[in-house]
């Protein structure tokens, strides 16, 4: 243990996130497909921001405005997307910060054209189509025509560039020739409506890796938008299955000091209730084990069992706001308080740890 390291500690490996940048736009673009860099879980970092300019992606894309505002002040080169439908009370923002953003609705682009006339800017716009998944965009191709129609010949101060849609995020949908195909055919239908063709047809994001693996991405998908399967390739692989050659897995990991080391029942003693979070957890009896307690809970990291204990024999067996239990029977290692233990990360948690104060981010240039 380092007694001046502050943990729990996320280090961040920006090499191996730029390699994997680099290996991800080059697969793409064999097919192509340029990609949008996502760096909403990081909370806007800059080094990952860096790291994916420095590999290849077009885009630095996040949901959130005040990340891309960060980014314009410090890699101005940047060309910034805003991937979740912008709110009317930030439509200022919008055009002074986000180069381009996602959008299903007539007063947002109407507000949008308007701050945009202010300003004395022209801003890029991306219409979103609904294909199944049911979280953002139009579900009528015929609506989505009309309001392309509307965005190319009265709002003056906007530039239709695009449709996209979104998979796998609230319907659990994933992309196919079948939706992506549907995709193509409303591109299509706009680019008749508005005589010219559209720049981008966006088949989705980090999911859409599967279709392609699989190859049922249909020639004209040409823009994807990315952040896990760059920054943290081991998730879509458990996850999806996906797995591109060239890929670094251990782009984050996650290190806790042992708070409590001891050997305890595996069932708990008492009258059994729900838990701190309002669940019923049931518990196996595996009579008595050595546990560890680690400093590190979901108010760090959200759920404790989407880590991945990178030491064998250890096996994470629940958790609380400020505690994960640890079972380290089986471990080889002789753990004693004040040692630290390790993990690789799922989304999940990744995302947490970047977005709270508690963990420490630590990058480096290994």
């Amino acid at each position: 243990m380092d007694k001046y390291r502050k943990y729990p500690v996320l280090e961040v490996n920006t090499s191996f996130v730029r390699s994997n940048a680099l290996t991800m736009t080059e697969y793409c673009l064999k097919q192509g497909i340029s990609v949008a860099g996502v760096i909403k879980f990081s909370d806007g970092s800059l080094n990952m921001a860096g790291a994916y300019i420095q590999g290849g992606c077009t885009q630095i894309a996040s949901s959130r405005v005040i990340h891309l505002k960060r980014i314009k002040a410090n890699l101005p080169e940047a060309e910034t997307m805003l991937i979740r439908t912008p709110m009317l009370s930030e439509a200022n923002d919008v055009i002074r910060f986000c180069d381009i953003s996602l959008n299903t609705e007539r007063d947002t682009l109407t507000a949008l054209n308007y701050e945009a006339g202010i300003l004395g800017k022209k801003h890029n716009v991306m219409l979103m189509l609904d294909v199944g998944d049911l979280r953002e965009g139009l579900t009528d191709v015929d609506e989505l025509c009309s309001l392309a129609v509307f965005t190319e010949y009265e709002l003056s101060n906007l530039s239709l560039i695009g449709i996209g849609s979104s998979f796998a995020c609230f319907g659990s949908i994933l992309p196919t020739c079948e939706n992506l195909g549907s995709l193509l055919s409303a591109a299509k239908l706009i680019e008749e409506r508005i005589n010219r063709k559209l720049k981008y047809i966006s088949g989705g994001s980090s999911v859409s890796l599967l279709a392609m693996q699989n190859g049922d991405i249909p020639k004209g998908i040409n823009h994807l938008r990315i952040g896990g399967a760059i920054s943290n390739p081991r998730n879509i692989r458990l996850n999806r299955g996906v797995a591109i050659n060239g890929m670094e897995e251990d782009t984050f990991i996650l290190r806790a000091e042992l708070i409590e080391v001891n050997i305890k029942p595996s069932c708990p003693i008492g009258q059994s209730s729900i838990n701190w979070s309002g669940n019923k957890v049931v518990f196996e009896d595996r009579g008595f084990r050595r546990r560890a307690i680690a400093a590190v809970g979901s108010q760090d990291i959200g759920d404790c069992m989407k880590l991945f204990p990178r030491e064998q024999g250890i096996r994470i067996i629940g958790g609380s706001s400020d505690h994960t239990i640890l079972d380290i029977e089986d471990s080889c290692k002789v753990w004693k308080v004040g040692d630290i233990v390790s993990f690789n990360l799922s989304y999940a948690p990744l995302m947490y740890s970047f977005c709270t104060r508690h963990v420490n981010i630590e990058y480096s240039e290994l």
